[in-house]
């Protein structure tokens, strides 16, 4: 008898968990401010082939003369302007960081670039920004909260 009732003490004890879809980030922030205010900070910090011009890195950033979507067939292809196509990819790739990063200021595109006195994770290509008040940290910053426009 006593196997029966903690049987049934065990079953009823349990819950059920419930994993709720995740908000595709993407879909919450806004790609023409990421366009003006954020992709250009990638571009010319992030995108060297050694770091995040990678295809395969996580965080990968297309750029004129660097990565592209397409393997460039000669120079003049190799630094046209990034596609429609490659910059929604950077918006996207980017976005991907934001997915669980609460609050802002805990985001990957925030912390990992800033030095370790100040709160960084220590970036294999070492700080980027100076601190909070760097206006890179700050234009990131900015989108990931929501910024609707390029002021």
């Amino acid at each position: 008898m006593s196997g029966r009732i903690a049987f049934v003490l065990a079953v009823s004890a349990c819950t059920t968990v419930a994993n709720d879809a995740a908000v595709d980030p993407s879909t919450t922030l806004n790609e023409p401010a990421f366009r003006c205010k954020v992709e250009p900070i990638l571009v010319q910090q992030c995108s060297y082939y050694a770091c995040h011009g990678l295809a395969d890195s996580a965080l990968r950033v297309y750029s004129v003369g660097k990565l592209r979507a397409t393997p460039s067939a000669d120079s003049i292809a190799a630094t046209a302007p990034l596609t429609e196509a490659e910059q929604h990819a950077n918006f996207t790739s980017a976005a991907g960081f934001a997915a669980f990063a609460q609050p802002a200021a805990d985001n990957w595109l925030l912390r990992k670039p800033l030095p370790s006195d100040v709160g960084g994770y220590e970036h294999a290509g070492g700080a980027i920004y100076t601190g909070i008040s760097d206006p890179m940290y700050a234009a990131i910053d900015s989108w990931l909260r929501g910024a609707a426009s390029c002021n």
